[in-house]
């Protein structure tokens, strides 16, 4: 799986927390998927490790969320995928 572009991030009962910037791809050698996400410094998400659901396209997987850094009012945080990427319907 490799992506790059809009996504919603939802948290775990299905209320839309923010919106941001993925850009995401197969780790093969931990058996997931891994990248990073930027979203607005301030917002729901922004400076909180958190498990969510992500919206990507027409892909949904869940995820973990690291804070990294903030730089020019973008929060940015490493994502790893914690379940497979299925395609929504």
């Amino acid at each position: 799986m490799k992506y790059s572009g809009p996504v919603r991030i939802y948290d775990t009962k299905g209320f839309l927390l923010t919106v941001g910037t993925i850009h995401v791809s197969d780790d093969e050698e931990q058996a997931t998927w891994v990248g990073t996400l930027s979203v607005i410094d301030g917002t729901g998400v922004a400076g909180k490790a958190l498990v969510v659901d992500l919206v990507m396209g027409d892909q949904k997987g869940r995820a973990q969320l690291i804070p990294e850094s903030v730089k020019e009012g973008m929060a940015m945080s490493r994502v790893i995928g914690l379940s497979p990427v299925a395609i929504r319907e």
